[in-house]
């Protein structure tokens, strides 16, 4: 059976706008062959199993997230699909190890980077989002990934970035100095002409203003992940070892790729990268070339596919585009589910709706394992007869409202009836002329 992996779309040249996904799609593109499965740039993550993307669909069985696909494949496929069949045991613990350091260090950059940064977030995420999404989901979905993302990055103490900075820099007349000020920008730095240092503090007045804290903050985090991957990988091609690709090169590349290749303005990642580790930079270009065969994916060339229905056509598409990515197109879906998750979505930012729509479970930790206890927010059953009600009648004003826009009402309405037979209806014209004459005489005239 093909196996389907559905992950969010492509943006800045790569096959997703997620690093997970990224990770996934090229440990799918490196061991499975390319008849073996097909690529969804999907949007419904409310359909998963965690409400996220990526996902495996393999017959009935869903599964998410890089970890977790990765075992699902080691486990299920008679390890056919295990990129790390021939790690030794030491390197195994290494890629445990590894793999929970880059999601707890590299996580926080990338979100930092294309969400928390406003200025990053407004002029690259955002238009990146609005090329792979539908019109409906633009107002909902990149939202709360930020809120996500801000969640996440919370316990770093770097709100200072998500200020919105829009707006305050106007088109400015070229000058030999826009380009200095550019660079101070670009650098963290204040633009003005002055320097503020604090009353009475001097330097060290200077050195702890807020922007600078932060400045300093982010190369620390920076430094305290790229340190010990340029350690790893060392003179090797490879982190683990020398001669092939591990799933930890595929979930590095995934989070160093959005760190590198997105057009931001605020590129203090990639330019960390560039100045002070020029062998990740290497590693880098490589790994592109070796898991997703150096290929600039287009959100446009992916979108086109939906054009087509037929296997043939699509892969000639494809081959057409230059694109080896085995590419389909999302799974049409009825105005009634597109309903319950447009709903669902705007429901969710209601403050007292909200808490409705996010049922769990608590988890108590037990020395014989974990038990699961009910939790005290409804079930997930009386949130989809929520969902599903209010999607319905949505759905109703909706159809009401195009009924009454097609139907024409402007002008006066005429009413016709017939009128009343006199007599004379069976003379033809003659009759209706006589009908016409005789209506003319009076009801109580007297007749010779």
């Amino acid at each position: 059976m093909v196996l389907e992996l559905h992950v969010w779309g492509p943006a800045f040249g790569l096959p997703s706008i997620d690093a997970e996904c990224i990770a996934t799609i090229a440990y799918f593109h490196r061991i499975i062959p390319y008849s073996q499965w097909i690529l969804v740039a999907d949007h419904d993550a409310p359909l998963t199993p965690k409400y996220e993307f990526p996902v495996l669909i393999d017959g009935i069985v869903r599964v998410s997230g890089f970890h977790d696909i990765v075992s699902y494949l080691r486990n299920h496929r008679s390890g056919a699909y295990d990129l790390d069949y021939n790690l030794t045991h030491q390197q195994q613990t290494d890629r445990t190890a590894f793999i929970s350091f880059l999601q707890s260090t590299a996580s926080p950059l990338v979100d930092l980077s294309l969400y928390i940064s406003s200025e990053n977030y407004t002029s690259t995420t955002s238009s990146a989002y609005t090329a792979i999404l539908p019109w409906y989901t633009n107002y909902t979905i990149p939202p709360a990934r930020r809120d996500l993302a801000r969640a996440r990055t919370a316990h770093l103490g770097l709100s200072s970035l998500d200020v919105n900075t829009a707006g305050q820099d106007g088109p400015e007349v070229s000058s030999p100095s826009s380009g200095f000020e550019a660079a101070k920008r670009s650098a963290g730095l204040p633009s003005g002409g002055r320097l503020d240092m604090g009353r009475g503090k001097g330097i060290r007045g200077l050195l702890s203003s807020p922007i600078y804290a932060a400045r300093f903050r982010l190369d620390s985090l920076t430094n305290e992940l790229l340190e010990p991957l340029s350690d790893l990988l060392g003179k090797k091609d490879y982190l683990l070892q020398g001669d092939k690709p591990s799933s930890l090169d595929c979930l590095a590349f995934g989070y160093l790729a959005l760190m590198f290749y997105p057009p931001v303005p605020q590129a203090w990642l990639k330019d960390a990268i560039q100045a002070r580790y020029p062998r990740i930079v290497r590693y880098i270009w490589r790994m592109r070339e070796e898991l997703l065969g150096g290929e600039d994916v287009k959100a446009s060339g992916v979108w086109s596919l939906s054009s087509y229905r037929k296997a043939a056509e699509i892969e000639e598409v494809l081959h057409n585009l230059g694109m080896c990515l085995p590419w389909r197109p999302c799974p049409s879906r009825s105005l009634l589910l597109i309903a319950v998750g447009v709903t669902r979505k705007i429901t969710s930012n209601i403050p007292l709706l909200s808490r409705l729509l996010h049922s769990s479970r608590i988890v108590y930790p037990s020395p014989s394992g974990t038990k699961k206890g009910p939790s005290a927010l409804p079930s997930p059953l009386i949130v989809n007869s929520f969902s599903a009600i209010s999607a319905a009648i949505f759905t109703t004003f909706a159809a009401i409202a195009i009924h009454h826009r097609r139907s024409p009402r402007e002008g006066d309405l005429i009413f016709w009836a017939l009128r009343p037979s006199t007599g004379f209806g069976g003379y033809g014209e003659a009759g209706n002329i006589l009908s016409i004459l005789a209506g003319q005489f009076p009801r109580g005239a007297t007749r010779y």
